[in-house]
């Protein structure tokens, strides 16, 4: 049986290849799968509605060309859970131009059938200056892997 870290990077590459069947096949279809995807959407709940979003995904003028690994990947494993965090640098194209995305990343991969199947993921960015008031953390005090 893979890794969930083999099984996370196997849908990343599938997402890569627009390899439709290999993406739905890497997430669960069990109405508790829950995903916050990178998109203009907050949520998405249900195997079925996250597959219907995947397919919207490869229906439309967007993509990922590759991906690196920034920050991690960190992962735990127990006999029936697994988790994948990070920083991922994503290499993105969308509306005629292509850039780089940098997203903090989390995969909770449940054992399904003998195999690790994604349940969740969150995608995201730190916000700006959520209080108004800068970062809290003290000056020359930054937590490690904290950037700036």
């Amino acid at each position: 049986m893979k890794t969930p870290l083999e099984a996370t990077e196997g849908m990343l590459q599938a997402v890569i290849d627009r390899d439709l069947d290999a993406v739905l096949d890497a997430f669960s279809s069990a109405p508790d799968a829950y995903v916050f995807p990178e998109g203009p959407r907050w949520t998405t709940r249900g195997g079925d509605r996250i597959e219907q979003g995947w397919r919207a995904y490869f229906e439309a003028p967007v993509g990922i060309d590759g991906y690196r690994w920034v920050e991690g990947p960190h992962v735990f494993e127990s006999a029936t859970l697994g988790q994948v965090t990070g920083v991922i640098d994503y290499d993105v194209h969308g509306d005629g131009r292509s850039g780089r995305l940098r997203m903090r990343m989390s995969w909770l991969l449940r054992e399904e059938g003998e195999r690790w199947r994604i349940v969740h993921e969150h995608g995201s960015q730190p916000l700006a200056d959520p209080y108004g008031a800068g970062d809290w953390w003290p000056s020359g005090a930054r937590p490690l892997g904290a950037e700036g």
